[in-house]
């Protein structure tokens, strides 16, 4: 299977199902170097993998006990939901949300960094609403609020991603950050003088605050006004590009107030 041969899909999927745990962490290793995009151009291997049933048998193997195994179902879960929505759906109705989010919380660093990057296929790339609101009744986002200052910067910003697939467009997803502290959790990840990191959150900040003079008012009340005027000044271009928005953002919906705390601060 790791050579591409497809015609060993039934024997693989049935080793998943049912093989000792060290062929089961083969198999799913063998899935996950034949299915990164830069491998399965097409999408061929993806959509042959589903359809031969291993997604279920994926989602089961992250209960593994031990890490490395979890790590390749994870990755596993990576690459096949990268640019396949049917996979998306797949594994979402698998039942494997609440298990990424409790390995969010409880696994290896090295299973988080493949982990983080399966919640951010399943929440976005055209995803089906279903997915998102799936993710979200999880208690995804006060869960990854929680794990965001325990994690490695590059998986801080993967969650900033999650949080901007989950919150955009959505106003009861939205009340639902607001209401566990992201706000003052995202002005941390703008303060953090780790570009890709305050890029991802900038935008996530920006997408929350659209339209509400309130949460405008939130941002600046929980300290975000400064960060953001460093942002503003910063010497990487995509950086300040982000930053720009977001400030333009404050002030098109934070009314007076938001405006003059801005201008005392000099974000504007």
């Amino acid at each position: 299977l790791e050579s591409g041969d497809l015609s060993v899909l039934s024997k693989a999927v049935s080793l998943l199902e049912s093989g000792a745990p060290d062929r089961k962490e083969q198999v799913a290793a063998a899935i996950a170097s034949i299915t990164p995009n830069s491998v399965d151009r097409d999408g061929r291997a993806k959509a042959a993998i589903a359809a031969a049933g291993a997604i279920p048998h994926l989602v089961s193997l992250l209960r593994a006990t031990m890490s490395d195994t979890q790590r390749q179902a994870a990755r596993a879960l990576h690459n096949l939901t990268a640019k396949n929505l049917d996979n998306k759906h797949a594994v979402v109705e698998a039942g494997a949300v609440p298990r990424l989010l409790l390995m969010m919380k409880t696994g290896a660093p090295q299973v988080r960094e493949q982990v983080v990057g399966v919640l951010r296929n399943l929440t976005g790339g055209g995803v089906k609403q279903e997915n998102k609101a799936a993710v979200a009744a999880a208690n995804a986002i006060p869960t990854l609020l929680i794990v965001l200052k325990a994690v490695e910067p590059q998986v801080q910003m993967h969650i900033a991603v999650v949080l901007y697939n989950l919150v955009n467009n959505s106003p009861e997803r939205r009340a639902m950050l607001s209401a566990a502290n992201g706000i003052p959790a995202l002005i941390d990840l703008i303060s953090s003088g780790v570009p890709e990191v305050q890029k991802e959150a900038a935008d996530t900040l920006r997408v929350l605050t659209v339209g509400s003079s309130q949460l405008c008012m939130d941002v600046a009340a929980a300290g975000g006004l400064p960060p953001l005027a460093a942002m503003l000044k910063s010497a990487n271009l995509d950086v300040k590009k982000r930053a720009g928005m977001l400030r333009d953002a404050l002030l098109k919906d934070g009314g007076r107030g938001v405006r003059a705390a801005m201008e005392s601060a000099k974000a504007i």
